[in-house]
């Protein structure tokens, strides 16, 4: 499988968009996956080669969080053991049980002991030979019951897999790298996975209506397409640039590198500038196609060495311009590569020095910004 499809889409739980799916196997998180809470020199590469993790961290094994009958059936033993002498010992000092002295073995035993405090444990005493019936059910429905001798309101929750989605989350290098997998930088808003992710009471409130057999199958779409945008930064690894349109894997989405934001942080810029002409000796501002923004100056500026925009120590040879230029790059990053910083600086460096791009001066900035982590940064004089 491609590495574009991490464990982490399959193991993440639902609450943070992924699939909940379950484990029994030997499976490596690559280490690839963990380059943002530790750095690698694993590449892009096949998935098979992120098998090999030096660390051998592994996805949690669901056999670990799951009790074997047989050890079930001794630690039962002991536990009903237990609860009875607290429950001797609380008649002799007339008071009641409470949860506090059953925390411990309140998931334990067979059946449970939390079955017990149940509010319709009155009516269930009455439900004789419910063991019997539950095994009959297989000649009347044919659909296959595993569970054929056990019932969860009479014996309890046979398993807790608590435990298991904690340690798998950790496992996965938390929530914070989990969503470094997802759009989750990209939304402005805060979300809440649960209703405004999933959309859910739109697809039950619509399921119900007459629709069309084309309706239809677009409403069943929709749960596809909503997974594959939200981890579109791990699953789709195309460049996206100024004016080409690239459709995101899986998606049926076109992105276009040329959408209304440009245009709007273009005329942001320009106004701020006109705004600020006095401060920062600017004669005029104008604004064209292939490089964005053009500053005449009223005077000669001393120009500086290309530097980050995070650079506080900028070095001021004796060139001086008349001329400078802002071009404004949208990218739409990936899991593998949204350093938007070292983007600025390649695009930079790429315009300037190639014999095809036509600047008005050799003095000027790019400015850089991350469309699915909601990054900026430039680089430039």
């Amino acid at each position: 499988m491609p590495s574009r499809f991490p464990p982490v889409l399959f193991c993440t739980p639902k609450e943070l968009g992924g699939l909940g799916m379950l484990f029994m196997g030997r499976v490596f998180i690559p280490q690839s996956d963990l380059r943002w809470s530790k750095q690698t020199d694993v590449g892009i590469t096949h998935f098979c080669s992120g098998m090999s993790h030096n660390e051998d961290q592994l996805i949690p094994n669901l056999y670990r969080y799951i009790m074997p009958r047989e050890a079930e059936f001794i630690d039962s033993q002991r536990v009903w053991t237990e609860y009875a002498l607290k429950r001797q010992e609380a008649i002799t000092q007339n008071k009641r049980l409470t949860l506090e002295d059953l925390e411990d073995t309140w998931d334990r035993g067979i059946p449970r002991i939390n079955t017990l405090f149940e509010k319709d444990r009155h009516v269930l005493a009455y439900d004789k030979g419910w063991r019997v019936r539950t095994d009959f059910k297989q000649y009347q429905i044919l659909k296959q019951n595993p569970f054929w001798w056990t019932h969860q309101r009479h014996d309890g929750k046979s398993w807790n897999l608590n435990n298991y989605r904690t340690d798998m989350i950790q496992a996965l290098d938390g929530v914070e790298g989990i969503l470094e997998h997802t759009l989750f930088k990209g939304f402005v808003i805060e979300i809440v996975f649960s209703d405004a992710l999933t959309f859910s009471s739109l697809e039950q409130s619509m399921r119900w209506k007459k629709l069309t057999n084309a309706q239809r199958s677009g409403l069943n779409q929709i749960p596809n397409r909503r997974f594959t945008l939200w981890w579109s930064p791990t699953i789709n690894h195309a460049n996206i640039y100024v004016g080409f349109q690239v459709q995101l894997h899986l998606t049926g989405i076109f992105m276009h590198g040329k959408i209304p934001i440009h245009e709007s942080v273009v005329t942001d810029h320009c106004q701020i500038f006109d705004q600020e002409l006095d401060a920062l000796e600017v004669e005029t501002v104008s604004a064209f196609t292939n490089h964005d923004i053009l500053l005449f100056a009223a005077y000669k500026w001393n120009i500086s060495k290309p530097s980050l925009l995070a650079d506080s120590k900028d070095v001021i040879d004796n060139t001086t311009s008349k001329k400078y230029w802002f071009d404004v790059q949208l990218h739409r990053g990936d899991y593998d590569s949204h350093d938007v910083e070292r983007y600025a600086r390649d695009k930079f460096l790429d315009y300037t020095t190639d014999n095809i791009s036509i600047y008005p001066s050799a003095t000027g900035v790019m400015i850089g910004i991350d469309l699915a982590y909601n990054l900026h940064s430039a680089f430039g004089n």
